[in-house]
């Protein structure tokens, strides 16, 4: 049976010369930089079995804090993957053309800042005395709910509450601030806080 380290680079070898093999988060993967400032990692390629489909990476520069995946494209076949990567160059160079060449441009390109009005369901007010609405800080767990963690609780001028969450894919660390119908995005948690300041309230 051949080994990890001879099928990766045979599959490195008949994607051709434009390709090599690195070792990213100490694993062996198959790079290849597009010399723009963009660069593709094919991950899951480092085994014996040929017929595990690979995870690619579109990247924008190569060192740590300033890089940052740009794309990432899932279960691609080992016969797919010349034609994935040879499409993410051509998106690469879209995104060159509209003049997005640096991390912060790319942040903002892939998390764009958007007002969304939603119908309230998942706005639920669990804490309930009476007929009032009661909460404290010490409740963000139950406003946590799927992808998203309650960081911090407000509330507005009717009491009701306002909920600051952050999503826990590390890939889309966004913030929501979420209130009523209303549903807001920032990319940074000092963004939304300077959105909340004067508008909400804080809570005990």
């Amino acid at each position: 049976m051949p080994s990890k380290n001879s099928c990766i680079k045979s599959l490195c070898n008949r994607l051709g010369s434009d390709y090599c093999i690195r070792e990213i988060d100490l694993e062996p993967v198959i790079y290849r930089d597009y010399g723009n400032g963009f660069n593709v990692e094919v991950s899951g390629v480092y085994t014996a079995g040929t017929n595990k489909k690979a995870t690619i990476y579109l990247w924008h520069g190569e060192r740590q804090p300033e890089c940052i995946i740009v794309k990432t494209v899932r279960d691609v076949s080992r016969e797919d993957i010349a034609k994935t990567v040879d499409e993410l160059y051509d998106y690469s160079n879209s995104l060159l053309a509209q003049g997005i060449d640096s991390r912060d441009k790319i942040f903002r390109h892939k998390f764009k800042i958007w007002n969304k009005w939603r119908g309230g369901e998942d706005m639920r007010l669990k804490v309930m005395y009476g007929s009032e609405n009661t909460f404290s800080s010490r409740d963000k767990e139950n406003f946590t709910r799927g992808k998203y963690e309650c960081k911090t609780l407000m509330k507005n001028k009717s009491g009701q509450p306002v909920v600051i969450s952050q999503n826990k894919d590390s890939e889309f660390p966004i913030w929501k601030v979420e209130y009523g119908f209303s549903c807001l995005v920032f990319l940074s948690y000092d963004e939304a806080m300077d959105y909340c300041d004067g508008r909400f309230l804080k809570v005990d």
